[in-house]
Parts: structure tokens; sequence; C-alpha cells
């Protein structure tokens, strides 16, 4: 009886080993990254980690050789944020200096994670090309445009823009960016966020409530007034004119950027379409011109004291100035849709 017991203990402790064995073996966490490297990957890793850390995390590559050695190389044992660009005046890339200097803001989130435990186990690094010195590279991945945000996964495969490409510089941002980041390496870079982002949504929501608390107060006072009410409606027209409400619904682009022409277009190409700007433009300009017409119309003759001549010459600047923001109005109706107010020939766009 006593051998049996004996026999099930040491059969009881095998087993507790035996697991014990397996769980530390195969139940422990693992990283895509933490395989063993070679002695040329591990160097060519700690070369580059080095060149971040001198960088303050952005590296920018001056020559061939170097995006020849860390970008085309085969077997990379890290994931790349690549920026295809140029600072060269001779290329008219607007739209370069624009997505160069987010990326390179991007480098105050960026740097934490650089400095991180969490690197060693999914190692990633953000640089930079200009088209100037890495000619070759440019011709090797097949970029005939610029600029180009492009992620080049760990490995040897082909780069490639199919997939693995930026798109919406128009609202390119430190939160986008993480997002394409991690939407092709799962790796989460937390974005620094300004004071104004991070508390945005509160300090809005509480100028909403007073502008809507000090509307009530106004419109019950003013009740009795034709004018305050059309003033209301026109305010309202405004409103729907500069795209308040699409801009919430369809959330649209600031302005679009021609990549093809290298301009920025601050009037959308879509007659059904309608950028921020654009919606800006219009509907501040209607609101000036109920403004001044108001004021000409109703406060300058019923409400103020000038003399009839200052009066006179008051409502002469304000007619002025109704024409030539109707004029405007009508270039910016010329420019979206060929139907303008008054004929403009001098005056063409083509897109």
């Amino acid at each position: 009886m006593m051998k049996s017991s004996k026999i099930s203990t040491i059969l009881l402790l095998l087993f507790v080993v035996i697991i014990g064995s397996f769980c530390l073996t195969y139940g422990a966490p693992s990283s895509t990254s933490t395989k063993s490297l070679t002695p040329s990957e591990k160097k060519l890793l700690n070369d580059l980690y080095d060149r971040a850390k001198k960088a303050g995390g952005i590296i920018e590559f001056k020559s061939n050789l170097d995006s020849k050695k860390f970008v085309t190389t085969q077997n990379r044992p890290y994931d790349l944020l690549a920026l295809f660009t140029s600072s060269n005046p001779k290329y008219g890339c607007a739209g370069c200096v624009q997505l160069k200097n987010s990326i390179e803001s991007f480098s105050l989130s960026f740097e934490p994670y650089l400095n991180s435990a969490e690197f060693l186990e999914k190692p990633i690094f953000i640089v930079i090309l200009e088209v100037d010195y890495n000619m070759e590279v440019f011709q090797t991945i097949g970029l005939n445009t610029i600029p180009h945000l492009l992620f080049i996964p760990s490995g040897s495969k082909p780069i490639t823009q199919k997939g693995y490409a930026f798109s919406g510089f128009e609202q390119i941002s430190s939160q986008s960016i993480s997002d394409f980041i991690y939407s092709h390496s799962k790796i989460r870079i937390e974005p620094v966020k300004t004071f104004y982002e991070k508390y945005s949504v509160q300090i809005l929501s509480v100028v909403v409530f007073l502008a809507s608390v000090r509307f009530l107060i106004t419109a019950y006072r003013k009740r009795k007034s034709p004018m305050f009410w059309y003033f209301l409606t026109i305010l309202l027209f405004s409103c729907v004119i500069m795209g308040i409400f699409y801009d919430f619904i369809h959330k649209p682009n600031f302005y679009e950027f021609d990549h093809r022409h290298q301009t920025f277009n601050y009037f959308s190409r879509g007659s059904r379409s309608q950028t921020v700007s654009e919606g800006m433009i219009m509907g501040v300009s209607t609101i000036a011109i109920t403004l001044i017409f108001v004021y000409i119309s109703d406060i300058l003759p019923n409400f103020s004291t000038f003399s009839p001549r200052s009066k006179s010459v008051l409502f002469f600047i304000g007619m002025s100035s109704i024409i030539v923001l109707l004029f405007f109005q009508s270039l910016a109706f010329q420019i979206k849709y060929y139907r303008p107010l008054f004929f403009i020939p001098s005056v063409t766009y083509h897109y």
C-alpha cells in the first residue's frame, strides 16, 4: 500500500513537471519579432536603431547607399513607414512640404515608442527619402509622382504601392498616421495630443451651450422685430451654404489636393460635393452681404445718429461692398459650377 502511494506521488510530480514545462515553453507570450536573427540582421537592426535615436525618431536618408542598405535590402527584420518626397522647388511639389512637416511632427508620438520595451518586440522605423538623393530606390519601386507614404513590411517581399499606400493627405494628422501604422502592423503608437485636441469636445459643448442661452435671451427680446427674424432666416440659409450640416454628416476634406498637377483645390471638383473651405468662403460672404444689407436698410436710417450726409456716404459704401461681395461670389460660382452671376471672361478654370 505504501509502495503504491509512493508511485502515485512520483507520477503526480512527474505530471506537474511535464505540464509546467509545456506551459513555460508554449504558453508564454510570443512576439512576431523575437525570432532568432542572424548576426547580419541584428547588426542591421542595431545600426538603424542607433540612427533613429540620434535623429530623434525620424531618419532621413540622403544617399542611395543608405536606402539600399536599410530599405530595399533582403530579410528586413523591421517594418518601415517611408515617406517618398522632395524639398527641391524644381519639382513644384506643393503637398510635399505639408506631408513632411506632418511626419516630422509625428516624431513626438513615435519617440516614446522607440524608447519603450515594446519596440524590441515589434520594431518599426520612420524614414524620409528625398528623390534627389534616392533616385535609384524611386525607380526600383516604380514611383512616378510625389509625395508617397508607404508602409513597408519586414521580410523580403518586393516593395509595392498596392495596399500599402497612405491616402487622404488633405486630412493627415498624428491620429491618421497612427491608425495607418496599426492597420498594417498592429503596432499601436498613441499620438501626443495638444490641450485643445484632448478637450475640444468639452470646450465646444460649453461654447454651444452658452451661445444657445444667449440666443434664446436675444430671441425673446427681439421677438417683435421683423428684421431680427429676417436676419435669422438668412443666417440659417448661410449655414446651409456654408455646409455645416453637410460637414457634420459627410466629414469632407478641408480642401482637395491634385497629385497630378500638384495643386491645392479649395473648391471641390464635383458638383455634388463640397470642401470645408469652399463652404466657409461661400457662407461667410453670404453672411457679410446680409449684415451689410440689414445695416443700410434698417439700422442706418432708423437707429443711427449720423448726419444725413454721413448716412449717404455709409449707404454708398455699403452698396459698393455688396456689389464687390456679389462679384466675389460670382467668381466662386464660376470656379465651382461655371454658372456665374456675372460673366467674367478673363477667369477660366479647367480640372
